[in-house]
C-alpha cells in the first residue's frame, strides 16, 4: 500500500489532471511531487494505467474514446493528425460514430509502437492539417476522403453533406483535392465520386432533389445562395437555377407548421417575389413521394417560355 505521503502526492494529480482532460503526464507528476520511484511504485500496483506512451490515467477514470484520441495526439505530436473515421467524428460530422481511434502519419513514421491504430501516408500535406478542439487533425475534407477507403456509401453520404453544412468544406473543395489524390491507389475514389455528383445541399432530402434534377437530365441548380431581403436582413435559399428567374425551396415539415413558420415562409417568398423571383416550394413528400409532380413542375418553369431576364442576386 502506498504511503501517506505518495497518497498525498496521489491527491494532488488527481486534482492537475482535472484540467488536463484527466490525463496524466510526466510534467504533471513532477508537479504533483511524485518522485520517479514513487510514481513507479504506483504504475506497478495499477494505481494510474497506460493510455498512451507519456500520457495515464487513474484506475477509476474509465477509458473513453476523447481520451484516447488525446492521449495518442500528445504522444504523437506534430508528426501525426486524426485520420479518416476518427477525424470525421472529432469534426462532430454525422454518420461519424466510429469507436476506432486512427492517426494519419508520414510514412517515414511506420516503426512507430502500434499503441494507436497508424495509417501511413507518402502524402503528408500540410494544407491537410488543422488544430480543432485542441487536436491536430486531418481537415474535414482529407478526412472525408481518407474515410470513403472504409465507410458504407450512407455514411459516407452523411458526413460529406454536414461537412458542407458546417461549412467545414465544399464541394468544389472535395472535388479538387480527390483528384488529386486519385491517382495514388486510393479505395473509395469511385463511391466518393458518385455521391459528389448529388453533394452542396444541407441535407439528405437537398441531395435527394439534386438527384431527381441529375436523374432527369435537367440543369444542376446552384445551391445555399446569399440573398438580400427588402429590409437588407440576408437569407439564404436551397436552389437557384442559372440565367432563369426561378428558386426552389424543399421542406422537412410533413405536418402542419406554425403560425410563425407561415408567417416567417410568407415573408421570405414575398420579399424574393418583390424582386422579380419565382419561388417554387416541394415537402418530403413531393421529393420523396411524388418525384414526377417535382420533375414536371420544375421542367416546365425551366422550358423557353417561361424564362427571363435574372433578377440580381447576392452571390453565395
Amino acid at each position: 500500500m502506498p504511503s501517506a505521503g505518495v497518497r498525498t502526492n496521489d491527491s494532488a494529480l488527481i486534482e492537475l489532471v482535472a484540467g488536463n482532460h484527466m490525463l496524466a503526464t510526466r510534467a504533471l507528476v513532477e508537479s504533483a511531487g511524485l518522485s520517479r520511484d514513487q510514481w513507479g511504485r504506483l504504475i506497478r500496483s495499477d494505481i494510474w494505467l497506460p493510455v498512451a506512451p507519456g500520457q495515464w490515467r487513474h484506475a477509476a477514470t474509465p477509458l473513453t474514446w476523447e481520451m484516447k484520441v488525446r492521449a495518442g495526439s500528445a504522444w504523437l505530436g506534430h508528426d501525426a493528425a486524426l485520420y479518416g473515421p476518427t477525424a470525421t467524428r472529432w469534426w462532430g460530422l454525422e454518420g461519424c460514430n466510429s469507436d476506432e481511434v486512427g492517426f494519419l502519419v508520414p510514412r517515414s513514421q511506420r516503426h512507430l509502437p502500434p499503441w494507436m491504430s497508424l495509417h501511413t501516408t507518402f502524402e503528408f500535406d500540410r494544407r491537410d492539417i488543422l488544430s480543432h478542439r485542441g487536436v491536430r487533425t486531418s481537415s474535414a475534407t482529407r478526412a472525408i476522403i481518407d474515410m470513403a477507403r472504409s465507410a458504407r456509401p450512407r455514411a459516407l453520404e452523411a458526413a460529406i453533406d454536414s461537412a458542407v453544412s458546417m461549412r467545414y468544406t465544399s464541394v468544389p473543395t472535395l472535388t479538387k483535392r480527390m483528384r488529386q489524390l486519385e491517382g495514388r491507389g486510393r479505395n473509395g475514389i469511385r463511391v466518393l465520386r458518385t455521391l459528389l455528383l448529388d453533394s452542396g445541399g444541407e441535407s439528405f432530402l437537398e441531395r435527394a432533389f439534386l438527384r431527381l434534377m441529375r436523374e432527369a437530365g435537367l440543369p444542376r441548380p446552384r445551391t445555399q445562395v446569399v440573398h438580400r431581403r427588402t429590409d437588407d436582413r440576408v437569407m439564404r435559399v436551397d436552389f437557384q437555377f442559372t440565367g432563369t428567374p426561378m428558386i426552389v425551396e424543399v421542406s422537412g415539415r410533413r405536418g402542419h407548421a406554425s403560425d410563425r413558420d407561415r408567417q416567417r415562409d410568407a415573408r421570405r417568398r414575398n420579399s424574393l417575389g418583390t424582386q422579380g423571383w419565382v419561388v417554387l416550394e416541394f415537402t418530403a413528400a413531393d421529393v420523396i413521394d411524388d418525384p414526377a409532380y417535382v420533375i414536371t413542375t420544375v421542367g416546365a418553369e425551366l422550358s423557353p417560355r417561361h424564362r427571363s431576364q435574372r433578377p440580381h442576386a447576392v452571390g453565395a
